[in-house]
């Protein structure tokens, strides 16, 4: 993992390139009415800025809070082994994690938590009327949404040592936004070439260049009782809308009113 530390400014220093400073005339940056400060930027905290690499792709953190080096490394690497402990549980095609053992012969045993995921999964693939379905041909690949459901495992995480203030990114395509209480999620073909998620009422890939993009609150609570994590949430409404006609859009956004989704891009 590596990492990029910045400590804590004193209330003498400015966090900018000298224009002035706290002290002293102003910048430009402070001048007029909603002008920067060392409280609304934080400025007085520390950032730890943090990556590496999983679920094929890589992870970026930025935390910002009054906490040491040290602390900021510890609480980095638990994240760390918090989602690889996630990707060795359920990576399909690690032939031997329990999800590949389990699609390979489904009366063997599985951990509590992957039982989880799996009955979380096929809610979701009722709830969103079947546009969402990691089951095929009687295997599950939880691909789908397991990055935006890492991000669920690491915000208790983060509250857990008080911090308030990060960003989290599942490979660009899941961020958690904690100060703001926000998940983005985007799904979609990058590349007019590129074709990987399928619709599963018609088996067939989703073609053509585009992405959808879905902003869902951290935590949400289902009319059924059902607790909604809002990175799983939000990759799984990604995906739905993405392969979607208009009326399962329609159909998809008044199911979950709290996802909003935002405009298509081609």
């Amino acid at each position: 993992m590596q990492y990029i530390f910045t400590p804590a400014a004193k209330p003498s220093q400015s966090p900018f390139p000298s224009e002035g400073g706290w002290e002293g005339e102003p910048s430009s940056r402070q001048v007029g009415e909603g002008a920067e400060t060392p409280d609304a930027l934080g400025a007085m905290d520390a950032r730890f800025y943090a990556w590496f690499p999983a679920m094929h792709s890589r992870v970026d953190l930025l935390l910002v809070a009054d906490r040491s080096e040290d602390a900021f490394r510890a609480m980095a690497e638990e994240i760390r082994q918090a989602v690889a402990r996630l990707e060795q549980l359920a990576n399909c095609y690690d032939p031997v994690s329990p999800l590949a053992r389990h699609n390979a012969d489904q009366s063997l045993p599985v951990p509590d938590e992957l039982r989880g995921l799996l009955t979380l999964s096929k809610w979701y693939k009722e709830q969103t009327l079947g546009l969402f379905d990691p089951w095929f041909a009687g295997r599950c690949n939880l691909s789908a949404f397991l990055k935006g459901y890492a991000l669920d495992t690491i915000l208790p995480l983060l509250t857990r040592h008080g911090i308030t203030n990060a960003v989290v990114s599942m490979g660009n395509s899941s961020i958690l936004f904690l100060k703001e209480d926000r998940v983005l999620t985007t799904s979609g073909n990058a590349t007019a070439e590129r074709r990987h998620i399928v619709n599963p009422l018609t088996g067939q890939y989703v073609e053509g260049r585009r992405t959808v993009s879905v902003e869902t609150p951290t935590q949400s609570i289902d009319p059924d009782g059902t607790i909604l994590g809002g990175g799983a949430l939000g990759e799984v409404l990604s995906t739905a809308l993405f392969v979607a006609d208009d009326e399962q859009r329609r159909q998809l956004l008044q199911r979950f009113p709290q996802a909003r989704r935002q405009p298509v891009r081609p």
